[in-house]
């Protein structure tokens, strides 16, 4: 019984070593939410869970709908 909650424990110490990475390292979809153009360039914003993230095209280019962040 003894060994058996050492084998979780260490399971579960392995596990949240690793689990920043994975969620570090995981894409977030991102949804289109305005544009703007601004000289030669057009800046799109994002909302990603919440936050907003901004990316810059050409002006004559169309903002994709969504992005990876």
């Amino acid at each position: 019984m003894k060994i058996i909650k050492l084998f979780i424990a260490g399971l579960i110490l392995i596990g949240s070593m690793f689990y920043p990475t994975l969620v570090a390292n995981s894409a977030v979809t991102c949804f289109f939410k305005s544009s703007y153009t601004s000289g030669f360039n057009k800046i799109c914003t994002y909302d990603c869970l919440g936050s907003d993230v901004a990316i810059t095209i050409g002006a004559t280019e169309l903002c994709p709908l969504t992005i990876q962040n």
